[in-house]
Order: C-alpha cells, then structure tokens, then sequence
C-alpha cells in the first residue's frame, strides 16, 4: 500500500511536458501521459480534492498550497488525445456543489 502524502508539488514532479497540473479552486487537476495496451498512448485526467488548507505568512507553520495533501476523488476511465481533451473531462466532472474558498 502507497501511504505517500500526494501534493501538487508531488505532482508536479511527475509530470512531464505532455501533461499538466492545475489549482481549481479547492480542486488540483491533473493530466499525465500514460500508455495502455488497450489504447496506446493518450493523456489519463485525474481531479483531487484539498484535504488541507494553507496557512499564510512566514516560519514553521506556514504552508503554501502546493504542500497541502491531496486526495483523489474521480479519474477518467479512458485516455485522451492530450492534456486539453483531458483536463475538459475533469473539468466537466467537477462535483456540483463546489465550496467556495476565498
């Protein structure tokens, strides 16, 4: 079992010039290029959830976006085209009721 903490710095440093990591909101949509025997080469879409929230300023206590958790809630079944394709998906796929983070 992967008990990894997922970040988008984490990532961030998985990815690679065909995908793309992106802040929604409380929301981090992801896109990675990946391979499948069943559909060869395409772009998977991934939508994670902030499980915490930043903290401001300066010193140990502080924590920017990108080092909050993360947690995966919906992935496409399917590869796409490329990142575009993929990112409409997730943001299509977004849940309905999106709290609003100021």
């Amino acid at each position: 079992m992967n008990t990894t903490k997922v970040t988008s710095e984490t990532l961030q440093m998985r990815v690679d010039s065909y995908g793309t990591v992106l802040a929604y909101g409380n929301y981090t949509l992801a896109s990675f290029a990946t391979w499948t025997k069943a559909e060869r080469f395409g772009n998977n879409a991934q939508i994670y959830r902030l499980m915490e929230e930043p903290v401001s300023g300066f010193g140990p206590n502080s924590k920017g976006r990108g080092e909050c958790e993360l947690e995966l809630i919906a992935e496409s079944d399917h590869l796409f085209a490329d990142a575009g394709h993929a990112i409409a998906w997730a943001l299509a796929n977004l849940p309905k009721a999106q709290p609003h983070r100021a």
